[in-house]
């Protein structure tokens, strides 16, 4: 029998192609790692991979089931084997296939494979069932009824790639699932389709499953109808995880705007004061949100200072100024080595505030409004960016940053508005 290897050239084993004998002898060989070795290779015949894929050992039917070059035959019989590792080796192999075959041009290979995967379809291990799921779940060439079994296992890692993805589903096969009772995870993949339209957001709306709707609010690609958003936004206090979604949905009423208003977190509030075309009146209503919560918390009392220190940094701050030293240089030093309230006195004055509303601007933590305060003292978005850091606690991916040019990336209008939500109508008095 001759050598299946070459002798190594430049370190790699060349394979050469057998003769038929050689082939058949080693797959009648009685040592099973000259019959694995065959099992491996892309230049032996056809029939002789057949005759393997009967092999008493799990790992010679494995490997033959994974062998691209096994007829599909073989690939049929190898389906129905009694070991779930050959069949999900085999899944694998068929679910990549299928795609490189059209129906039209390759009809019998085609047919044997969608015979195949009927089989593997039924398997009981789900994890057959998952491996097929996923590589098939784009595909718009398998049958419907696999797609539909698919998509209707229990097992939610079946289930849930076909739901999400498979073109292949229609909105009333979605509805039917829907009405019929899914839930959980396969609720949350239909939630997450592309595009889906307004029946299905209603239906999934009406299932009251919060996860499932969480993930819907998530999908900006979901058309949901504004009485639908309406109708979440006063269920929702009480229910955290829609909070973050809903102030990112693109299209929300101006009563929606409002009570969102009354009850997420700081930092969606500023999100809400960041979203384009705000009307002026819900921009107000979200700006007397952040005052009343300021003044609930304490964050608006100035007495921060004894009188003692407090005149002492005015007085240090005015006269640095007459002298023209109260530089962007001198307040950046300062607050690198923790001078904090220096920096708030310096700040106030440069922008021509009293002391009190330069530190509610800060204390807010809210990166726009701290930006809007150096903008007014007329420093440069440099300091702003550490202001936000050093002075405010803000955390840097909240941070707002420089654009391309190093500038502060916010209109005057919107900046100058900023510092007016912090102005009390005796403030400047």
């Amino acid at each position: 029998m001759s050598d299946p290897t070459d002798k190594p050239e430049n370190g790699k084993v060349m394979q050469t192609a057998f003769a038929y004998e050689d082939a058949k002898k080693m797959a009648e060989s009685e040592d099973g790692e000259v019959r694995l070795s065959l099992a491996k290779r892309a230049d032996i015949q056809p029939e002789i991979l057949y005759f393997l894929a009967d092999d008493s050992a799990l790992e010679v039917r494995q490997a033959i089931a994974s062998n691209v070059k096994t007829p599909m035959q073989a690939d049929y019989l190898l389906a129905k084997d009694k070991d779930a590792r050959v069949r999900e080796e085999l899944a694998d192999k068929i679910a990549n296939l299928a795609p490189e075959l059209d129906p039209k041009t390759q009809r019998k290979a085609h047919e044997f494979v969608i015979k195949t995967l009927k089989i593997l379809v039924e398997d009981q291990e789900s994890r057959v069932r998952t491996i097929l799921s996923g590589a098939l779940k784009d595909l718009d060439t398998i049958p419907v009824a696999l797609v539909r079994q698919l998509a209707m296992d229990e097992n939610d890692a079946v289930a849930s790639p076909m739901l999400e993805y498979s073109p292949i589903l229609t909105d009333d096969d979605l509805l039917k699932l829907i009405w019929d009772g899914v839930r959980g995870g396969r609720l949350k993949a239909i939630s997450r389709r592309a595009n889906i339209g307004e029946k299905i957001t209603d239906a999934i709306v009406d299932t009251e499953d919060q996860d499932a709707i969480a993930s819907l609010l998530d999908n900006q690609s979901a058309q949901i109808r504004e009485e639908t958003l309406d109708r979440l936004v006063e269920q929702a206090p009480g229910i955290e995880v829609w909070h973050k979604p809903l102030v990112k949905r693109p299209k929300l009423s101006a009563l929606s705007l409002k009570r969102l208003a009354g009850f997420v977190t700081e930092t969606l509030l500023e999100n809400l004061l960041d979203r384009p075309g705000l009307d002026p009146d819900v921009s107000t209503a979200i700006g007397l949100e952040v005052r009343k919560r300021m003044a609930a918390e304490d964050v608006l009392d100035d007495k921060v200072l004894g009188e003692q220190d407090e005149q002492a940094i005015k007085d240090e701050v005015e006269k640095l100024n007459r002298a023209g030293k109260l530089t962007e240089d001198r307040i950046t030093t300062r607050l690198h080595c923790g001078d904090r309230e220096f920096a708030i006195y310096s700040l106030a004055l440069k922008a021509d505030l009293p002391a009190k509303i330069a530190r509610r601007m800060v204390l807010s933590r809210a990166s726009k409004t701290v930006v809007a305060l150096v903008w007014k003292a007329g420093f440069s978005m440099e300091l702003a960016s550490l202001v936000q850091l050093r002075l405010a606690g803000i955390p840097p991916q909240q941070s707002i940053k420089p654009d391309e040019d190093g500038n502060i990336p916010i209109s005057d209008k919107e900046l100058d508005w900023q510092i007016t939500l912090y102005l009390d109508d005796n403030d400047m008095e």
